[in-house]
């Protein structure tokens, strides 16, 4: 009787086992499905999965954020909201935050939006993407001195955090101060690399080299920037790096007769030649990660895929042609992230 007792047992827990398996399963593919109708924007299908999900025991913060973001994307902010915001009273990560306050500036109430912003920064102070919606609120208001004061402290906050250069990058770029733009920009880009936002800030990049470097016959002259940094706290005093920048530039550009990929590649690696010789004073993370790269022969490589997209034909052309050097640029770039870190940031603050 023991020894049947026994089997029974056995078998009755192998056969609550893979219950347990086969629910396990169905709702991580009940969310799968949900992403997967999501990424296909079938956001009506994506809620229903979603749901069902909750009522199947899966992970309610996860599957509820998730539809919250389905309920966005489909401009139903009120829906959105009305899922979010329970969840400000439990632990959750930023994201939360940040999406809930999306939802409210979407409806136009950017007022709410801060509020929201800002809580999520009081609970997390070092959250790159929050400081990023604050930056956003500024720019579309058309202030875009506060914009950079909130993009830039979240590079100070998170600077491994890409989108933050991206947005003071674009905002420069608009500006008289384009040095920060192309530098911010190559920031962004070696951090986030093929997506639609890196291609087209890899136009921007070479058009913006084109638009400050002027070569008629052998004259070389280069301007990137007015010579006064100016503060979000419209603090003005004089900014030496920018002259600087501008000098080596345009040293490096000497006996340069026009401007492709080839020969701005070897007159950024003159640049950082000139500066290490010269003006020690501002080494700074960039330019450390591109003369490490110059270190490495990658320095030429590295080049054709920051500016791939502002010269597609010359470009192409080199990559078809070095394609040992390309896939060893590649596999570095993959291995070897830019160092960045609250002690070792990139600011223009930082390179007075």
């Amino acid at each position: 009787m023991q020894i049947v007792l026994y089997r029974f047992m056995k078998i009755l827990l192998f056969v609550l086992s893979i219950l347990i398996y086969s629910i396990s399963f169905a709702q991580d593919s009940l969310y799968s499905k949900a992403l997967l109708s999501m990424e296909q924007q079938k956001w009506f299908e994506a809620e229903y999965l979603l749901r069902k999900a909750i009522e199947n025991g899966e992970d309610k913060l996860k599957c509820s954020y998730e539809l919250a973001w389905t309920h966005y994307s489909n401009k139903e902010f009120d829906k959105a909201i009305e899922v979010l915001t329970p969840f400000l009273k439990e632990d959750v990560p930023s994201d939360v935050y940040q999406l809930l306050g999306n939802a409210y500036d979407e409806k136009g109430n950017s007022y709410k939006a801060v509020d929201i912003y800002q809580e999520g920064l009081r609970k997390y102070p070092k959250a790159g993407n929050l400081f990023l919606e604050m930056g956003n609120i500024k720019y579309k208001e058309g202030n875009y001195r506060q914009a950079l004061y909130w993009y830039e402290k979240g590079i100070e906050a998170e600077p491994m955090f890409a989108s933050n250069y991206y947005r003071a990058a674009k905002v420069f770029l608009m500006s008289t101060e384009m040095v920060w733009g192309v530098l911010y920009g190559e920031i962004f880009m070696i951090l986030e690399s093929e997506t639609e936002r890196s291609k087209e800030f890899s136009k921007h990049l070479f058009e913006s080299y084109k638009e400050c470097i002027f070569i008629d016959k052998n004259k070389v002259s280069v301007n990137f920037n007015n010579d006064v940094i100016v503060y979000s706290d419209s603090f003005e005093r004089k900014n030496l790096f920018p002259q600087v920048f501008d000098n080596l530039m345009q040293q490096a550009l000497k006996g340069k007769t026009f401007l492709n990929i080839a020969n701005l590649t070897q007159a950024r690696k003159k640049f950082i030649s000139l500066l290490y010789s010269e003006n020690k004073d501002f080494d700074n993370p960039l330019f450390k990660y591109q003369k490490t790269l110059i270190d490495n022969g990658l320095f030429e490589a590295y080049n054709y895929y920051l500016f791939a997209y502002g010269n597609t034909k010359e470009s192409s052309t080199w990559i078809n042609a070095h394609k040992t050097q390309w896939n060893k640029l590649i596999k570095h770039l993959e291995n070897n992230k830019i160092e960045l870190s609250e002690q070792n940031c990139f600011t223009r603050y930082n390179m007075e």
